[in-house]
């Protein structure tokens, strides 16, 4: 599983905008320099995200982006979703829309580790919202802290 440059980024612009949450909207420019990424990228990302109702913009001379609702309606894989497409795209999805051919179809022994992974990370990116990522900060093991409960793998 690979966290494109997409899904940080645009996490890390939702995080920004949801410490502005109930303030004055927040500039895009702010946003890029405060990220240190470059604008275009930033204005690229800002459209999907406001495209998928996430954020909303505020024109004119106090103008900005602000969310389009409170930090905690907000989750890690709405953001995903909204600037990827998908959360995690597991072995066998590729596969599903049949523009490519899987040789172990029918009879794939591993084809349930990945759906079963697929399902933890999307569940887990639905669990946590942009709220639990400002209190995390606050609170040493806090809400994210459930994701150290998974099982350990056997060595």
């Amino acid at each position: 599983m690979k966290i494109t440059s997409s899904i940080e980024y645009a996490t890390r612009i939702m995080v920004a905008l949801a410490r502005a949450y109930g303030r004055a909207p927040v500039r895009a420019d702010a946003l890029a320099e405060s990220e240190r990424a470059p604008s275009d990228y930033v204005d690229q990302l800002l459209l999907r995200l406001r495209r998928a109702g996430l954020i909303v913009s505020h024109r004119g001379t106090g103008g900005g982006y602000s969310l389009s609702r409170p930090p905690a309606g907000v989750t890690i894989g709405a953001v995903a979703r909204a600037v990827q497409g998908r959360i995690f795209e597991g072995v066998c999805s590729k596969y599903e829309a049949g523009e490519k051919d899987c040789r172990h179809q029918g009879g794939c022994s591993i084809s349930p580790v990945w759906r079963r992974l697929s399902d933890l990370v999307e569940r887990y990116c639905e669990s946590v919202s942009l709220a639990d990522i400002l209190r995390e900060g606050d609170v040493p093991g806090g809400p994210l802290a459930a994701f150290d409960t998974l099982p350990a793998g056997k060595s």
